[in-house]
């Protein structure tokens, strides 16, 4: 089936896969080529999808999933693969909205620093696993 994730300045991904795991805002979804039509919402986090029997992982900030059984489209405000994390940028973006958390009362200010705060975890989340992930190979 194919793949497709777009954000508003790239594709991320457009490939031939044999399934895709993702993060919904309901709990965790597995597709598979047949899957019945669905629209769903993302949450923050990180999916991941196989190809060639290896399972690559990506950091998604949200969004949709559509999928028809035959394509899998995630639209996304922003999708970074393992090897494209900043490592330092988000070990201080992290530190920065840690901070905004507790120097804030406005409850926009709050939800925005734990906004930051949920994509830097992914980011830092995504690119510890492919670390790791590397030293075992």
């Amino acid at each position: 089936m194919k793949l497709k994730i777009v954000t508003p300045e790239r594709i991320v991904v457009e490939d031939e896969v044999e399934a895709v795991s993702c993060m919904t805002t309901d709990g965790s979804i597995g597709i598979l080529p047949h899957h019945v039509p669905l629209v769903t919402p993302l949450a923050i986090g990180v999916m991941s999808y196989v190809k060639n029997g290896q399972k690559l992982p990506l950091a998604v900030m949200g969004g949709l999933l559509k999928t028809d059984g035959k394509t899998v489209t995630i639209l996304s405000d922003a999708a970074e693969l393992s090897n494209e994390i900043d490592l330092v940028r988000a070990q201080q973006a992290k530190a920065r909205a840690e901070a905004e958390l507790h120097t804030h009362i406005d409850h926009a200010e709050i939800a925005h620093a734990q906004q930051a705060l949920a994509r830097a975890m992914v980011r830092l989340d995504l690119a510890s696993s492919a670390t790791s992930h590397a030293a075992h190979h």
